[in-house]
């Protein structure tokens, strides 16, 4: 398997090669691993094969990373975050607006949901950066052939007080829908009857953004928030009386009691770049 290195320059060409090249590995590994266990419910995904699904995902990885420094998404420097906080490093994904960094982006994002076997109803894109996220998310999914269809919704910044007047946008009138999740939910209690939602963005620094989207989503009684999945965690602390670290993302969690996952993490794949 030829590697790629993390910090070389390609053209649009030479990632658009690779990414097809290593989408077409990766699915074709996933497929072997769910024929052999006849079911995605017990495949590990976890190993370390020089050939395995695990090692096909770290090359996409880094070729995320070879698009994010070909279109200075990640500068090196000394910045002030939105959070006042000071940082050696900048990270925004609005620059990637081009269709084969997008492919890399959702293409690992739907890998996540498949890997983790995240059960949904809905995924929403945090506004703005999650929108075109979920909808080529979406897509990569339904090419996975798990899913009947995929529904995604999204939420305003600023409630409007014309037409549609809702902050989550999209339709949640599911009484013709037929979801197929990887795992069927049963409905002995009324938690279960709930409609699941995986919410996307694009960067989590301490949680203030997603914060805001569970408070939107509260005037939605049968929706349930499963899970969050972000493009990249800071992997911020704060030094507590103890002088530990004590990361954003575990206090996040803990208060909300919802997991967050992310593609990449500045502790693993961003420290060593800079």
């Amino acid at each position: 398997m030829t590697t790629i290195k993390e910090n070389e320059f390609l053209c649009d060409e030479e990632i658009y090669k690779s990414f097809v090249h290593l989408k077409d590995k990766i699915c074709e590994e996933r497929k072997k691993k769910e024929l052999v266990n006849n079911n995605i419910d017990n495949v590990n995904f976890n190993d370390d094969d020089g050939n395995s699904y695990s090692s096909y995902i770290k090359e996409m990885k880094k070729l995320l990373k070879v698009v994010l420094l070909k279109y200075k998404a990640l500068k090196f420097g000394e910045f002030i975050l939105k959070s006042k906080r000071k940082s050696n490093y900048f990270f925004s994904s609005g620059v990637l607006n081009n269709i084969v960094s997008s492919n890399i982006i959702c293409f690992l994002l739907s890998e996540l949901i498949l890997k983790n076997k995240l059960s949904f109803d809905y995924l929403l894109g945090a506004s703005y950066k999650g929108i075109p996220m979920v909808s080529l998310t979406s897509h990569f999914l339904f090419e996975s052939k798990k899913y009947s269809n995929i529904f995604y919704l999204y939420d305003r910044k600023e409630k409007k007080e014309y037409g549609d007047k809702n902050v989550i946008v999209g339709n949640l009138d599911d009484d013709d829908k037929d979801i197929l999740n990887l795992k069927k939910k049963t409905k002995n209690n009324q938690d279960e009857e709930k409609k699941n939602i995986i919410i996307i963005d694009d960067v989590f620094t301490c949680g203030t953004a997603l914060t805001e989207i569970l408070a939107k989503l509260k005037t939605y009684e049968h929706l349930k928030v499963v899970a969050f999945i972000v493009l990249l965690n800071r992997n911020e602390y704060e030094i507590n009386e103890n002088n530990q670290k004590i990361y954003f993302k575990d206090i996040f969690e803990k208060r909300v009691g919802i997991p967050l996952y992310s593609i990449l993490s500045y502790k693993d794949d961003i420290q060593s770049m800079i």
